[in-house]
């Protein structure tokens, strides 16, 4: 990742447009995530048998220093998603627990609404949508 750091001093209010700026960077950013939940809850991707891996896509803020969103599939165990890998990328039929040699093909629904999200970013980065 290609980084650069500026050091700027003695600018009249520099801190509150650059406030101004993150804030709304942030916004776009959450509606970009809101938008990729939407299209990965919403796909045509998978078939939806019991609702439990539509119910498992969850958008949340990042914890992370510079921040951001991150929309995930997911659950432990038996709960709700955990086959979310699974389905997103294909894997081995096990029939009564015998592996059958056969594989299931992916239906990648995360992926698709991720790459579709960032066209929505750049759009709204640019400034084309409002």
């Amino acid at each position: 990742m290609l980084q650069a750091k500026v050091e700027l001093r003695d600018i009249e209010g520099f801190d509150a447009q650059a406030l101004e700026v993150i804030q709304a960077v942030d916004a776009n950013l959450e509606e970009v995530a809101k938008f990729v939940h939407a299209e990965a809850k919403n796909t045509e991707a998978f078939v939806n048998k019991t609702g439990n891996l539509r119910l498992s896509i969850k958008k949340r803020k990042s914890k992370f220093e510079n921040g951001g969103y991150i929309v995930q599939a997911s659950g432990k165990g038996k709960d709700k998603g955990y086959h979310a890998h699974l389905v997103e990328f294909g894997h081995v039929l096990i029939a009564w627990g015998h592996i059958t040699g056969k594989r299931v093909a992916p239906h990648p629904f995360l992926r698709p609404a991720l790459e579709k999200g960032i066209r929505k970013a750049v759009a709204l980065f640019r400034g084309a949508v409002k």
